[in-house]
Parts: structure tokens; sequence; C-alpha cells
């Protein structure tokens, strides 16, 4: 809430009106505002005579003031292309948790964050960082950051975008394309965009990888038996022993003789098998989403509609087999047996295949019912899967069809569909919810209203899933459906105020309190309640602590998401090898349910008593007890304690992880952040938000953030009994310190970002081989990322015609500038198989230039 000086204000605008009576273009929002508080009268310079004070909300404000805001400049020091980028930007400023924020738009709740993400940050008249307090006034549970976006009240534009990306070691390639239409209209705004994105693969032998296996021979070829001479005969008609002789090319039609392999005598053509498998699989990802905002009498109403397709295919190496060609059969001309090496079809690679398809839609009305804040959301989705996974070719059915000497099977010709072991999973699922939230002040407190919330939720979600074999044989067949009722009661109760001159010695206090229920079906009520504290004793320094109890349920994904089987490439400690088993991930209806608990204690400092410096220090602890929780990583502790989801072949190699969910009894962590944030803008912000002065001209825009997490514990217990995998122990592998940093800077029209994380040593505990544990240390890693951009235009602001350059940026992006990765040793030093620079991170530095026109 604003005051606006009548006495102080009418004089300056007498000042700047004409002489003659002229209409007048309104004044940018942002700069309204700014130009508002930079009119305010201080108490040095307050006028003696009596005045009118008009109080109103700045336009688009939220119920609470601001931690930390942005105007337009600092939005676009950023060089983002869509909000949702922004928002990803700034993460490092909003809190050091990493968890997506609550968005507003214009101070009110929004159907889902797909709905503005996809607009231009150039819609943004300025963007608030609200405090901790802000997500129990909205119905929220408590804690929770939420980011206020303000748009500017006309808006209207179309906007491409094209961009590039390489590897620049070679191999990968990244293309991307977007077309969107964005207007805003006062309280009306609707936008499209189609979007388009394709990778090329990245094989192995782009990359200096060794392969699984020896060379492989797509074409085929016989060997003799026990690896000696095939047969006399042929060495004599080829005049040197023959060993090994490549399948005629006419054996496909005609059984071959003597003569023909004669011509083929030890003539194999051999292919690297690195060609034929993929590190990273090629993909292409196509989506559309439409949406439109608008008054509906009393209320404003949202409709938001989004499409999507994504699909990939991986490449895991020629399957070849090894058989048994017998004396007497009618495709053998030889004496004796010879061992028939051939592949399924050539160069047919076995094929790892994702493709989704998903389909979503959401409706949200908005409005004051009497003296009630009221909204309601509906979302809708459904999506669609279907996952081929090819293991291999039956070796032993086609030796049976060997056997069998029909003249009509030729060994030779590519070989049958039905020898190719695969198995094919399709899933279907959908989910509707709808969320309806209330709030208003309730009671009036010497420091202020009591405001309360009540927020009901519904939601049902169903799945169909198949598992079908390569024959097309139905291997398995399930459906689901769950169906959830919740409630939530919050509560913001004002304690203390300076302001209103209410226990002013404290400073300001507030508490808020969050209490709900929640019925699953199959499962009892679930409650929880949430409670937090907010106290600024000084107007430079606010204070946080809150505690939070829920019991909770499996997600509907974990206990019942389609079943996916994928060739994961990990590394196998306890082989001390690169392997590539089948990964199986989705629902696992065992799942029980559990509770959990949570403790967090947080300060921030200004110093300055504006945005120019911030510290901050947060604490949170975490205990669940029972529940579930996602497949560790694979360690030979974790091995010992799940051998059931560990399958290996005769030899040990391991070739299947079952990576479901798995059921808990406790789950426990505990970490302490820190944070230092420099903001030097053009404007000057003191805390609260309540004053604003903008520095003329175009001034550099500095900002720099540092943050630093220490995990004090994190462990795991699967059951009682079992040992606790302590996840900061050498069972575990984990970091206990990581850092990140952020650094922009920028003018109007140019700037520059780099970042770059660290994360500190950590150590594996490796499996004792002939009578020696060997540890597995991780080096200390520092990652950087630099990116540029620059508006021709903003910058040559004075030309006259600026032509093509017209609303121009260009910008390019660098993710892994030093090309690091993070290094794996032994204790002498030595370097482990399979941890070499291109097994780590095979795509290693990678280089974007992107080029967005707005028309």
């Amino acid at each position: 809430m604003k005051p606006l000086c009548f006495a102080t204000i009418l004089p300056a605008l007498a000042l700047m009106a004409p002489h003659h009576a002229q209409a007048q273009a309104a004044p940018d929002d942002a700069a309204a505002d700014e130009t508002a508080l930079a009119l305010q009268p201080s108490p040095d310079n307050a006028p003696a005579t009596d005045e009118i004070v008009v109080t109103a909300p700045r336009y688009g404000e939220a119920l609470i003031l601001p931690e930390t805001e942005f105007n337009e400049d600092e939005i676009g020091a950023y060089g983002s292309d869509s909000i949702g980028e922004l928002i990803r930007n700034i993460t490092p400023l909003i809190d050091g948790s990493g968890d997506e924020p609550i968005i507003l738009v214009n101070g009110e709740p929004i159907g889902g964050t797909s709905e503005i993400g996809v607009y231009p940050p150039e819609v943004l008249a300025r963007l608030a960082i609200l405090p901790p307090e802000a997500a129990a006034r909205y119905g929220y549970p408590p804690g929770r950051r939420v980011v206020n976006l303000v748009l500017k009240k006309n808006f209207s534009n179309w906007q491409a975008e094209a961009g590039k990306t390489i590897a620049t070691a070679g191999g990968r390639r990244s293309d991307r394309a977007s077309l969107g239409r964005f207007v805003i209209a006062g309280p009306t705004r609707w936008n499209a965009q189609l979007q388009y994105s394709r990778d090329s693969a990245l094989l192995k032998s782009e990359r200096t990888i060794a392969p699984r296996t020896g060379p492989v021979a797509p074409d085929g070829y016989v060997v003799g038996a026990g690896g000696g001479e095939i047969d006399p005969a042929l060495s004599a008609l080829a005049g040197e022993a023959v060993t090994s002789a490549a399948i005629p090319p006419g054996a496909a039609l005609q059984p071959p003789t003597l003569g023909d392999f004669a011509a083929t005598a030890n003539k194999v053509g051999l292919e690297d098998p690195n060609r034929h498998e993929t590190l990273l699989a090629p993909g292409r990802f196509i989506a559309f989403s439409a949406g439109v905002t608008r008054p509906l009498g009393k209320f404003s109403g949202s409709l938001n509609v989004n499409a999507s397709s994504n699909r990939s295919t991986g490449l895991y190496g020629i399957p070849m087999a090894s058989l048994i060609l017998p004396a007497g059969s009618p495709w053998s001309p030889f004496a004796d047996d010879v061992t028939l090496i051939r592949s399924f079809a050539g160069v047919r690679a076995l094929r790892s295949e994702q493709d989704s398809k998903t389909l979503g839609a959401s409706l949200l009305l908005s409005g004051a019912i009497g003296d009630w804040r009221a909204s309601l959301a509906a979302n809708y989705s459904r999506s669609w899967t279907d996952n081929l996974l090819e293991r291999g070719i039956d070796g032993v059915a086609i030796q049976q069809m060997i056997d069998a000497r029909d003249p009509a099977f030729n060994p030779y010709r590519p070989l049958p569909d039905t020898v190719l072991v695969s198995e094919r999973n399709r899933g279907r699922s959908e989910s509707m919810s709808a969320r309806v939230n209330v709030a208003k002040p309730i009671l009036k407190l010497p420091a202020g209203p009591v405001t309360t919330a009540i927020t009901l939720g519904a939601n049902r979600s169903r799945s169909a899933n198949q598992r079908i074999d390569g024959l097309g044989e139905l291997l398995a067949r399930t459906a689901r459906g769950r169906g959830q009722l919740s409630g939530q009661l919050s509560f913001g109760i004002p304690l203390a105020s300076r302001s209103a001159d209410v226990l002013q010695p404290l400073g300001d206090l507030s508490a808020d309190l969050s209490i709900g229920s929640e019925k699953t079906s199959r499962t009892r009520v679930q409650s929880s309640i949430d409670g937090g504290l907010n106290w600024t004793p000084f107007p430079f320094l606010q204070l946080r602590g809150s505690y939070g109890y829920e019991e909770i349920v499996p997600s509907f994904d974990q206990l019942h998401a389609p079943r996916v089987a994928t060739i994961t490439r990990i590394y196998d400690l306890v082989r001390e090898e690169v392997a590539e088993p089948v990964f199986v991930t989705g629902g696992n209806p065992g799942l029980g349910q559990g509770s959990r608990r949570s403790l967090s204690i947080s300060g921030l400092l200004r110093p300055l008593g504006d945005q120019r410096l911030t510290l901050s220090i947060g604490y949170r602890s975490e205990v669940a007890r029972g529940g579930a929780t996602g497949f560790p990583a694979l360690t030979p502790a974790i091995e010992a304690l799940f051998p059931e989801r560990i399958t290996r072949d005769a030899a040990g190699r391991l070739v299947g992880v079952d990576a479901r969910a798995v059921a808990i009894q406790r789950d426990s962590s505990a970490r302490v952040t820190t944070g230092l944030v420099v903001r030097l803008p053009g404007r000057v912000i003191a805390a609260g938000g309540r004053a604003a002065v903008r520095k003329p001209g175009n001034p550099l825009q500095l900002s720099f953030s540092l943050s630093h997490r220490w995990q004090l514990r994190n462990e795991l217990l699967i059951r009682r009994g079992a040992p606790v995998i302590d996840y900061l122990g050498p069972d575990g592998g984990q970091s206990r310190h990581s850092a990140s940093f952020q650094f922009v800077a920028a003018k109007r029209g140019v700037g520059v970002e780099l970042s770059g994380n660290w994360t500190g040593p950590a150590r594996i505990r490796g499996p004792v081989l002939s009578g020696e544990r060997r540890d597995y240390r991780y080096a200390p890693t520092a990652l950087f990322d630099l990116s540029a951009f620059i508006e021709p235009e903003k910058i040559w602001a004075r030309a006259k015609n600026a032509g093509w350059l017209s609303d121009l940026k260009l910008s390019i992006d660098v993710q892994n500038l030093l090309n690091g990765y993070r290094r794996v040793t032994f204790a002498d030093g030595s370097i482990p198989d399979g941890y070499g620079r291109s097994e780590i991170d095979p795509l290693g530095r990678t280089l974007r230039v992107a080029v967005r026109k707005r028309f």
C-alpha cells in the first residue's frame, strides 16, 4: 500500500503539463510505480500544510510486501528467453532449496506454471520474491517460496527463436526452434506457441571408449570347430589354410558350394561395434500450448491447453549368435561340423525406443465473493507411453531350426523376426484434479488482521499398462485407479507490528499455522500440521522458524507408474567394469504409508538496509518413518540389501536392475545452507520494498550470488536389523559439501553471466578382490558455464531506423566451459577401468548459439 500525497504530486503534474489541453500517454506501469515512490515526501521536507493522503494498492501487488524485487532492467540483465527460464536463472536468489516456487500473476494464483512460463520476460513490469510467510496466506504449505509476476498492462508481439547446440568434442548436435504469439490488453491476455527440438545421436565410436566386445561381422562367417581349419578340401581350393570364411553373396538364394566359400576364404568383413551403440540417444520433441485469460463478470477466467510428443531411439550393438552348422546339413558343403556366426539382419542394431505423448488442460476462475478472495482451479492431463526394448536374438531357437535340417530354413538369410527377443510396454494414464481456495481477514488484532485461507482439493488418477513380447503375445496387464480428497485450513496471525506501534520493541512478529488432512482410496485419513514464526526485530534482519508433521502415502506414480525397461550405462563396482544392464522402472504396489517430520530455522540479514547485500543462513532437518523412496544408486552395500533386485549372469556380469521405488524404515537428513547475494542495480529498494530511487541513464547491473550446502546427516534404514546406509560415508559416496555461484553483469542490450558448481570429495567402499579392498575416491570438482547476449537495437538506440536489427537478440551459451569432469581414482592414484574422461561425461563441453526475433 503506497500513500500518495496530492499536495506534492499536483504541483509537479502542473509543471509537467503542456499549456494546451492535449491527450497524454499513460506512463509505463513500472515507471509510474517508481515515480510515485520517489515522490513520497521524507520527514525532513514534509510540507506543514494540511494534506489529503490517499492510500491505494500498487498495481499487481501481492498480499505481502516483497522481500526482493526486480525491475525491467534487472530482469533484462539475465538475458532469458522465457519467464520459465528467468525463474530458473534467479533460483539462487530465491532460496537455497532448489524447489520450484509458487507463481502468482499480478498478485493472484494461476492454474499452473506452464500457463505463464512460455511468455517472454519482456511482458514483465517487475518480479517480486515474497517472504516465506506468503505461502500460507495463499493457502499453500507454509514456508514454500512465492514469486509474484507483475505484467505490463499492454503488450503484443510475435516471437521466433532458433538455436543450435554442438558438442565441441564432436558427435552430438541439437536444434531448437519456436514460434509464439503473446498479447496482453489490460486484464485480458492470450498466447499460443509451437516448439520443436531435435537431438542427434552420440555414438561410442565418437569417443575414446573400449568396446564391450571384439569386432563384429554383420554379414556373418563360418569358422572351424574349436577355431581350427574349417575343411581341408576348402583349404586346397583356396591354396592356403582357411580358418574363417565370410558367407558368400549368393548363399541367401541357394546352398553355397566349397568354391563359393573359397572366394571368401579368410576374408571376413569386421565392424567396430562402437559404431552401432549410442552413448546419447537421438530424440525429437514437439509441443504446442495455448491459453487465454479474460474477465468473466466480477471474476477472471483462464483456460490453457497443451500437447506434446517426445520420441527417442537408442542403439545397443549388433546382436551376434554363435551356431553349429552340422555336416550333412542341406546348407553345409563342409565335411565336418563348423561354427556359423550370424547377426540378426546385417548392421541392424538392437534398439531401445521411448515414445510418449501428453495432452493437458487447466481452468482457473478467481475473484471476490463478498469479503472472500476465491479461486477455483481444475486440471486434466492424459498421457500415452510406448516403450520397446530389444534384448538380443534367441540362439537356442535358431539352433533348433538348423538341427531340424529343414531345407526351407536358410541359415544364411536375414533371420526371422520371431528370433528377436524383445518386449514392449504400453501405458495410458489420466489425472483429474480440482482445487478451491477462499481467503479473507476474519479478526482484527492490534497488530493487524488475522487472515485465514481454506483450501479443498480432489484428485482422481488412473493408469492401464500392457506388457507384450516380440511376437505380440500379452504377458501382463494391469489397471489401477486412485482418488484423493484433501482439505487445509491456514491462518496468518500478526503478533507485533512496528508500523502499527504494537509491541514496537519486538519489531514485526507474526505466526502462520496450517492444519490439513487427506483421504486416499483404500487408506486411512492422513493428517498434517505446519507452523511457522516470522520475526523481523530490525528492518534489516528477518528470522523464521517452522515445524511440520505429515502422514504420507506413496505417490500414484510410485505405486502404479507404467513399467519401463531401458538399457542404462552404469559402473559396476563389484566387477570394476562398465555395465549396461536392463533397468526396470515403474510402480511398486507393495509400498506402504509413513510419516515425515521437518524442522527449519533460517535468517536473512541486509546490513545496508536494502538489496545491495544479503546474507542468509538456514538449517533444515527431516526424518521420514515408513513410506517409500526411490531406488538408491547401486553400490556394493545397496546390492547386499537388495539381492532380489539385482540380476547377474553365470559369469557374474550385471545384466538387470529392478529400480522401482522401495519401502523404507527410516530416512533422515540434516543440512545447513548459507548464502551471499550482492546486487548493484540501477536503483535501490529498501528492505520490505518500501522505497525506490532510480539512477539515471543506463547503469551497469551487477549481481553476484554464492551459496554453500553442508550436509550434516543423510542416512537410510531399509528394514529393522539391516545396516544403516550412510550416504555421506563410504557406502553412499555423496559429498558432504557443495557450493555454487553466479555472476551477472549487464547494461541495456548486452549482458554476460558466469556460473559454476563445486562438489567436495567423496569415497565409495569397493569390494574385496584378491584379498585387497580398493576404495573409489572422488576428487573435488568445479564446473563452469558462460553465457552472453546482445540486442543490437538497444545498444545503438540512437539509430533512426534499426531495420532488421529491430527487436533482435543474439545469445551464446557455453556449458562446461573448461570441459571438466569428476575424476575417480584408487588410493594409489590409478584410474579404474571405465572411469575415463569419455566414460564419466561423454558429452563434455557444449556450445549453443541462438537468435530470437520479436516482431
